[in-house]
């Protein structure tokens, strides 16, 4: 229908409504890129370059930008490479736009291009800000990794307020968005503004220290509850004892390693409690500190306690070969399972290399563990467990499968 009516009437591809819109920026909003595509091939070149009145000053690639329409994209500047250089009101790029709207895939097709990287990533709008700068301000870590691992955006850009992208982070509500932006930023070397250390103030953590007051009495119940469960399997242990009081599969090594795994369930699990405890009478900054560790003794007695659990079955069910390929394929399901949350758990959308990257930078580096140190504690406190209790895991649930499956 839309073609018909342009090859009646052409001019029809020009046309605005009362908000200056065109067509094409309905079009565009849509995400139907055949229909952009229709639009383009009928309508006048300048068509493209038309910004609406009440939107900001967007032109059709701004808006479909802001939807995350790469396609849409794609089509436009296929069509109309120069459109983008089109500002809006604020002086932004249609990367700008992605950005701020954390349109990574919009991002990402802007800086494949080796023609749009020149023109883009050193742009900046009217406030001095560059794509980087508003993908840090929005929160948008996946965007932010995309700018700097694949477009290499220069990340010591100071804006007119005199800030480079890094100084944004400290107005980061969410205490998982700043841990994420820091290790972007560390991982790659940006850089603060300069000035004096002692004028550095430390993440704001105020927001984070209410959340965790009214989930630590939650989290405590569960940490109790595990150690209760780890105590109750450790007190009726499986096979039963013999008449001198030593468990029947004592010289089995699966139930050596379940005893093993019991044990360390136990144990986190009761420095998890404790930790949460401890918590909730110290300042704010050991007390995001303490939860966060509990968080990952917690985790730790989780997956030993089910591993305790697989070993326990695997121990007394072998008695035919069906029953022991049974076991072992559902240990390999349940293991990748708890692989699988573990590496979302750790690097939250990251690329792994990122994450050694950033441990390489504030563990080996002095000048990127100061930054740590000083502003964001808590991002290191966070992510180098994470890092090591996957690796842990990793190598125990390798082991586990080694035993199953010889």
């Amino acid at each position: 229908m839309v073609q018909l009516l342009l090859e009646w009437r052409p001019a029809l591809a020009n046309q605005v409504d009362s908000n200056g819109s065109t067509p094409l920026h309905f079009a565009s909003s849509d995400g139907d890129h055949s229909l952009v595509r229709t639009i383009l091939r009928a309508a006048p070149p300048r068509t493209a370059y038309r910004k609406d009145h009440a939107g900001g000053g967007l032109s059709a690639l701004h808006v479909a930008s802001r939807m995350g329409h790469d396609r849409v994209v794609k089509e436009i500047l296929k069509s109309c490479p120069d459109a983008a250089e089109l500002r809006d009101d604020g002086g932004g790029t249609f990367l700008h736009v992605a950005a701020r709207e954390k349109r990574s895939s919009v991002v990402a097709l802007a800086v494949k291009d080796s023609d749009l990287r020149r023109i883009l990533l050193n742009a900046r709008d009217g406030e001095g800000n560059t794509a980087l700068h508003v993908a840090v301000a929005a929160g948008a870590p996946r965007v932010v990794e995309t700018l700097l691992s694949k477009g290499k955006i220069p990340a010591d850009v100071l804006n007119n307020a005199g800030h480079t992208a890094f100084d944004l982070v400290a107005e980061s509500t969410s205490y998982f968005t700043m841990v994420s932006l820091v290790v972007m930023l560390v991982a790659f070397k940006a850089q603060h503004r300069p000035q004096r250390q002692d004028h550095a103030k430390p993440w704001n953590c105020t927001g984070v220290v209410q959340g965790i007051e009214k989930t630590s009495d939650s989290l405590a119940v569960v940490a109790v509850l595990i150690a209760a469960a780890a105590f109750a399997a450790g007190f009726n242990l499986p096979g039963g004892y013999g008449d001198d009081g030593t468990p029947n599969l004592m010289g089995k090594p699966t139930f050596q390693y379940f005893l093993a795994l019991l044990s360390i369930a136990a144990g986190t699990s009761v420095v998890a409690a404790i930790l949460l405890v401890y918590g909730k009478s110290s300042s704010s900054i050991a007390a995001c500190k303490s939860f966060v560790v509990s968080l990952h003794c917690m985790w730790v007695s989780l997956i030993s306690l089910m591993l305790a659990f697989c070993m326990a079955l695997f121990v007394m069910a072998t008695s035919t070969r069906r029953v022991y390929n049974i076991m072992s394929h559902s240990n390999i399901y349940i293991q990748f399972l708890i692989l699988w949350i573990m590496a979302w758990f750790t690097f939250n959308n990251k690329l792994p290399s990122t994450n050694l990257r950033f441990l390489w930078q504030s563990c080996c580096r002095s000048k990127g563990r100061r930054v740590i140190e000083r502003q964001y504690p808590l991002a290191g406190v966070s992510i180098v467990p994470k890092s090591f209790l996957y690796t842990v895991a990793l190598l125990v649930m390798t082991f586990v499968g080694f035993v199953f499956l010889f």
